[in-house]
């Protein structure tokens, strides 16, 4: 029974939720500024690179383990 109400409640929850979204009207300059951060943010790892971008600990070792498996690789002869 406990399950039925909470599924319930979520449900009536996102249906206000989806509601109240939909009448959201943002102005043209914040949505482009909230596409603008959300692209950077999404291609954080291929912006490691650039001199102005703080490189991240997980590109780091990514870019180690890369160069390691290069180094394990067979060559033909």
């Amino acid at each position: 029974m406990r399950i039925w109400l909470i599924s319930f409640l979520v449900l009536m929850a996102v249906a206000r939720g989806l509601d109240w979204l939909h009448h959201l009207s943002l102005p043209l300059p914040i949505l482009l500024l909230g596409g603008a951060i959300l692209s950077i943010v999404s291609n954080e790892s291929a912006l490691g690179g650039l001199p102005w971008m703080p490189q991240s600990a997980s590109t780091q070792i990514t870019d180690k383990s890369n160069t390691a498996i290069a180094d394990k690789r067979l060559t033909p002869q």
